[in-house]
């Protein structure tokens, strides 16, 4: 059995960055499909730029600068490419049943200080799947809250029926929110 050698946090960060470095190399190959493929959600592969591989260069794509700069100057915006490093559990008892997917990371969620849409001109619909869901309300309030107050959204909808609102909106004619 090896014994454990202390680590300094300098040499830890290094070695932190070193196996960063290496899930970002192969979160963009082309070998096999992890999280770190985001680039395919992208909004800018939607508009045609890129092969949809790899992680998006939200610097290059985000030109707005997002609302919350000006009304909170001193929050921490997250970086566009921050990640939540893979399996975060040591001596995990399930390691191996865990997907290699997430080995790369995983985006990490926060507001960035560019973000893609000028929100004065989003139209945002809010649709569910249906069913019993405690505390959706609450959520659904929130979001259009946040969307309104925060991001000057004005135009917010909710699709009535789930995805047959979606589907068939002569039918199911979107709500005002």
């Amino acid at each position: 059995r090896a014994a454990a050698l202390p680590l300094t946090l300098k040499a830890a960060t290094r070695i932190f960055v070193v196996v960063k470095a290496l899930f970002r190399k192969m979160s963009n190959s082309d070998v096999e499909e992890t999280s770190g493929h985001l680039l395919k959600h992208h909004l800018s592969t939607w508009q045609g730029c890129g092969d949809g591989k790899g992680f998006p260069e939200e610097e290059m794509f985000n030109k707005v600068l997002n609302p919350l700069v000006k009304e909170w100057p001193n929050m921490n915006f997250k970086n566009a490419n921050e990640l939540v490093m893979g399996h975060i559990i040591e001596n995990d008892s399930k390691a191996g049943l865990r997907p290699p997917a997430l080995l790369p990371g995983c985006v990490r969620a926060n507001a960035c200080r560019q973000i893609w849409w000028e929100p004065s001109t989003v139209k945002v619909g809010i649709v569910t799947c249906g069913g019993l869901c405690p505390g959706l309300n609450s959520i659904i309030r929130g979001v259009t809250n946040c969307l309104w107050r925060d991001y000057g959204v004005r135009d917010i909808f909710g699709m009535p029926a789930g995805y047959n609102g979606l589907s068939n909106p002569q039918k199911f004619p979107p709500i005002k929110l």
